[in-house]
């Protein structure tokens, strides 16, 4: 925990940055590739500026495919936020506009939404209601806030499809682009939300197609069961590029698995797609081989995060070549995930990072609680090329969904895709952050045996353990999504 004053200085910075977003602070990419530590005491890069407004480009083709931001890279820190803008600032007069994201904080974004607006296109915005900054309410004022108009902005109290309480959230990012450019039936979804925490702070995804109407009109339809913002847990479904008629579930091209979702440790989504992994195979040439499986997740924690690393160590103790790669993970699902094998312990690794020290404050109670993180993976994400239900498969799973407690019992969406393509855009992204600096080890090796070398006291025997990362989820950089 921060003293009162650095809390208060932090509180302070933080409504700085929101208030003149297109101030970052910057990472030169030589410092970056020295240490993440410095990139607190690198100076500040300015952020995109908006384009002046005028007419869309017909002619712009919007980039299909994963993109994906860099944030300890400055010139990759807004590379979702381009694409997005590019896609807002190219829809004509007379088509659609339709979000839904946790939170949205850029005035950039505002800026282009509004003008949008003006030159008539009918612009659809849900949000979830932790955050009501002056983006928003600039936003609402030129939209409204009636979700049976043809263009607003409206906060889902608890969730727009499930139970009103405390806990649940509108956690679903997807954004819908009648047209844009010469492009029909745009569909981006992913981990990004429009916020300075998701170009400042987080490793974020972005998945871009054109052009498949059905799909399409699949996220517009669940988009209008959300409008209402029910009170009450609405019904999980499936749908994918045939719309609702999905007979080979994951296995179809695009799946989509809709939450609210009532989950166990024996009714899991996420076990059901773990449960279909075969780790040594024989491919069609004959040839031995060990299914890959890489996981960027933002949290795994509590007992759902146990369960699921349970089956995650299983997996990699049958031979699957599997690295997890996380923000924040609870103590004891590391402890899960971590236990040895026959094959030595998972891969694991970490995003999340302690940039800045907590100043001390003198009292004990306080000094010697677990810092916040100030960097960290917000994917979703979970590649795999090898053995899928019998078949040689190459598939990516993404969305909003977080692998806790918290990822099934609210607006959430977990998209499956399938392709040679994608996998590899995946991978080369979880290979960038697997490497010294963006990312850490996660385990921690001690000594059992000491000897005296010289007069000098030196370790042998290095053991592996498993310690608490001594960092937690909070403060003013953290996204709790």
């Amino acid at each position: 925990m921060r003293s009162k004053s650095i809390a208060l200085l932090a509180a302070l910075g933080l409504a700085a940055s929101l208030a003149a977003p297109a101030a970052t602070a910057s990472v030169s990419a030589g410092a970056a590739a020295a240490a993440p530590a410095a990139a607190t005491s690198a100076q500040p890069a300015a952020a995109p500026s908006a384009r002046k407004p005028g007419k869309p480009n017909k002619k712009w083709k919007v980039p299909v495919g994963p993109k994906f931001n860099n944030p300890m890279i400055p010139k990759d820190r807004f590379v979702i936020e381009r694409h997005v803008l590019r896609a807002i600032r190219n829809t004509p007069k007379g088509e659609k506009i339709t979000i839904s994201a946790y939170s949205l904080d850029r005035q950039v974004f505002a800026d282009e939404l509004i003008r949008a607006k003006k030159r008539g296109v009918k612009v659809k915005v849900l949000l979830n209601d932790h955050l009501v900054p002056s983006a928003q309410t600039r936003i609402q004022k030129v939209l409204g806030n009636n979700t049976k108009k043809s263009s607003f902005l409206k906060r889902c109290v608890s969730g727009c499809r499930a139970d009103k309480n405390e806990y649940n959230n509108l956690h679903s990012k997807f954004y819908l682009f009648s047209r844009t450019g010469r492009n029909r039936n745009v569909v981006m979804l992913g981990s990004y939300n429009m916020t300075l925490n998701a170009v400042r702070w987080q490793w974020n995804d972005l998945w871009t197609t054109k052009g498949k109407k059905t799909l399409y009109d699949q996220f517009i339809g669940l988009f209008n069961d959300m409008r209402p913002d029910w009170d009450k847990r609405r019904a999980t479904y499936n749908f994918c590029e045939n719309g609702l008629d999905c007979p080979a579930g994951d296995m179809q091209k695009y799946h989509t698995v809709v939450f609210p979702r009532y989950t166990t440790p024996t009714n899991d989504v996420i076990l059901d797609i773990l449960n279909n992994i075969t780790c040594v195979y024989t491919d069609a040439t004959g040839v031995q081989r060990r299914t890959q499986l890489a996981l960027s997740m933002h949290s795994m924690r509590g007992k759902r995060g146990n369960y699921i690393a349970d089956k995650l160590r299983e997996l990699y103790a049958a031979g699957c070549n599997l690295r997890v790669n996380y923000g924040l993970m609870g103590f004891h699902t590391k402890q899960h995930i971590g236990a040895p094998t026959a094959r030595g312990r998972v891969p694991l690794r970490s995003t999340g990072f302690n940039l800045a020290d907590d100043v001390p404050t003198g009292d004990p109670e306080i000094d010697n609680m677990p810092e916040n993180i100030e960097r960290y993976t917000h994917h979703k994400y979970f590649v795999l090329r090898g053995m899928y239900q019998g078949a040689d498969s190459r598939m990516v799973w993404t969305g909003s969904t977080n692998w806790s407690s918290l990822g099934t019992p609210q607006d959430e969406i977990l998209f499956t895709m399938h392709g040679r393509g994608v996998v590899q855009d995946y991978m080369k992204n979880f290979n960038l952050m697997w490497k010294k600096p963006f990312s850490r080890d996660a385990y921690t090796t001690t000594y059992s045996e000491w000897k005296m070398v010289n007069g000098r006291r030196v370790g042998t025997d290095p053991v592996v353990t498993i310690e608490p990362d001594g960092l937690r989820g909070a403060g003013p950089t953290w996204e709790n999504d």
